[in-house]
C-alpha cells in the first residue's frame, strides 16, 4: 500500500519517525479503500436490486436482515483498533518521548503573518535529534515539513515542542498548513540538512562571519555558503560539504586579513 501511495504522490519520509507514521497512514488508506469498494458495490447492488422494473410497487416492510448493522459495527471496531493500537502509540511517542535537550539541536520558531522567524544559527545535521519550540505572534498557524512527517499547530501564548531526526541530507520546504490570512500562500521557508562535517563547518563559518561583521571581508565565504545551500537543494551533499569547508577556510582567511588590517591601522595612528 505504501508503494502505491508513493506512486500516487505521497512524499518519501526522511526522518527516523517516518516509518511508524507511514505505517498508520497505510492502514488508514487500506481501511478507506475497503470501505470505498464495499459501500460502492452495495450502492450499485441497490440500484439494480430495487430498480423500478424489478419492484414497481414499494415494499412497506423493506429489508428485514441486519447485515448493514453488522457491517457498521465491524467498521466501528476496526476504526477503534486502528486508533488505539496504531495511532495512539505513535502520537504518545511524539509528545511524551521528546529527546534530551542537552543532546539535541534546539530551534525556536515563531510564526507570524506571513513568515517563519527562526532563532537558530545553522543548518540541521543528519541523524541528529532536532527539537523545535513552536509559538506564534498572532493567529494560529501550522508548522509542516511533510518529508520529516512533522505537522504541529502554533498557538498564540503557548510554546509547543515538536521534534524529528533527519536521516537524509537535502533541502525541503517548510509550509504553513493552516489558513492564516490573505497571503497564506507566501508563508514558506526551507529546512536544510547537512552532513555532520558540513554542519560543523557551516556553524563555525557563521560564527566567524558574525565576529568579523564586515561583508567586504566575508563576501567570498558568504557566497560559498549560498552555493552550499543550492547544492543541498540539488541533492548533492558531498558538494555541499565541500563548499562549507571552503567557506570556513575563506572565513578564517577573512578574519586574519581583518586582524592584519587592524594592526596596520594602529601603526599608522602611532606614526
Amino acid at each position: 500500500m505504501l508503494e502505491l501511495l508513493r506512486k500516487s504522490g505521497f512524499t518519501e519520509g526522511y526522518s527516523a519517525q517516518s516509518a511508524a507514521i507511514d505505517s498508520v497512514m497505510s492502514w488508514v488508506h487500506i481501511l478507506m479503500l475497503v470501505l470505498y469498494v464495499g459501500w460502492g458495490a452495495f450502492f450499485i447492488y441497490t440500484l439494480i436490486r430495487f430498480r423500478q422494473k424489478k419492484s414497481p410497487k414499494a415494499d412497506p416492510v423493506g429489508v428485514t436482515n441486519h447485515y448493514s448493522t453488522y457491517s457498521e459495527a465491524a467498521v466501528a471496531v476496526l476504526e477503534i483498533v486502528l486508533l488505539v493500537a496504531f495511532s495512539f502509540p505513535v502520537w504518545a511517542n511524539r509528545v511524551e518521548n521528546i529527546p534530551d535537550r542537552a543532546d539535541a539541536e534546539v530551534i525556536r520558531v515563531i510564526a507570524q503573518q506571513f513568515k517563519w522567524n527562526i532563532h537558530y544559527s545553522g543548518e540541521d545535521g543528519v541523524d541528529k535529534d532536532i527539537i523545535i519550540d513552536l509559538t506564534t505572534r498572532d493567529v494560529i498557524h501550522s508548522f509542516a515539513i511533510p518529508v520529516m512527517r512533522v505537522k504541529q499547530d502554533a498557538i498564540p501564548g503557548i510554546r509547543i515542542p515538536t521534534w524529528f531526526t533527519p536521516t537524509k541530507t537535502g533541502s525541503w520546504e517548510i509550509a504553513c498548513a493552516q489558513l492564516c490570512g490573505n497571503s497564506h500562500y507566501e508563508m514558506k521557508g526551507y529546512v536544510h540538512v547537512h552532513t555532520q562535517e558540513g554542519y560543523a563547518a557551516y556553524m563555525k563559518t557563521l560564527a566567524i562571519i558574525q565576529e568579523v561583521d564586515d561583508y567586504d571581508y566575508t563576501y567570498e565565504a558568504e557566497e560559498s555558503l549560498k552555493k552550499a545551500l543550492d547544492a543541498l537543494k540539488a541533492d548533492d551533499a558531498s558538494k555541499a560539504e565541500e563548499l562549507t569547508l571552503q567557506a570556513l577556510s575563506q572565513a578564517e582567511d577573512a578574519q586574519a586579513e581583518q586582524e592584519g588590517a587592524g594592526d596596520e591601522d594602529e601603526e599608522w595612528e602611532d606614526w
